[in-house]
């Protein structure tokens, strides 16, 4: 199985996106919020965002990119089929950090079974 995000895993649907903040399901933590619900597509899809505060676009995008790629790591151990959101929020955060924060709240989410 490929590790990198196809277009297809990719969540670009107005609509898709506004139902994911309307009606899903949200689990937080510290500097990282995570919406979910089951699609009925086969493959999950996924969108990173990032809230305005961040005081620069260096910053936004680091955090961007450090979350793209810890869930690119994990979703290989994600069972079932969702369309998720992942709302980043400014912090110095480090890649191993934003990993342990996809990680848990995947699995606080249900969509990573516990160990």
């Amino acid at each position: 199985m490929r590790k990198s995000l196809t277009k297809a895993e990719i969540l670009r649907d107005r609509r898709d996106i506004s139902r994911l903040f309307s009606g899903s399901h949200a689990f937080r933590t510290n500097g990282l919020h995570l919406r979910i619900v089951e699609n009925d597509l086969g493959w999950s899809r996924v969108v990173f965002a990032a809230v305005r505060s961040f005081r620069t676009a260096v910053e936004r995008n680091r955090s961007r990119r450090r979350v793209r790629e810890a869930y690119r790591n994990i979703k290989e151990r994600i069972t079932g089929h969702y369309d998720i959101v992942f709302v980043m929020y400014p912090g110095d955060f480090s890649y191993a950090e934003r990993y342990q924060q996809v990680e848990k709240l995947l699995r606080r989410s249900g969509a990573i079974p516990d160990q």
